[in-house]
């Protein structure tokens, strides 16, 4: 089956910043998350932040969740301490909130725009815009 909708990674500093755009599918989760991993292994040598940006998402499918479970518990194996997530709706921020529940060694917040989140972890020291 072809992916539905889109996302975008960049690494700045030890951020992972991750855009997502339109309604996701299974295939495009199972993507996103298997490029996800590649881009934290050139960061995850020292604590590592990951700032998601849902302002432009539609939500997706509900077997998504389970593929972004197994990615929150790599990301508490692998060196995340922060996790900042930017989303426009109710329902994206409580999906999001039941997805933290595995994040147990990750500090988790949710911010109401980008500048707010830049902002967040700037003070934290892992990221700083050029």
């Amino acid at each position: 089956m072809l992916e539905h909708g889109s996302f975008e990674f960049e690494v700045v500093e030890q951020t992972l910043v991750v855009k997502c755009f339109d309604a996701w599918n299974v295939e495009t989760v199972l993507r996103m998350c298997s490029e996800y991993k590649d881009h934290v292994k050139k960061i995850n040598d020292k604590p590592w932040a990951c700032l998601v940006d849902l302002t432009q998402w539609e939500l997706s499918t509900p077997e998504m969740w389970a593929h972004i479970d197994e990615l929150n518990e790599w990301g508490n194996l692998n060196n995340q301490k922060y996790e900042v997530v930017v989303c426009n709706s109710a329902v994206q921020q409580y999906l999001m909130e039941n997805s933290h529940e595995v994040l147990t060694n990750v500090e988790a917040i949710f911010c109401e725009n980008l500048a707010q989140a830049y902002g967040w972890l700037t003070g934290l020291g892992v990221y700083k815009k050029e």
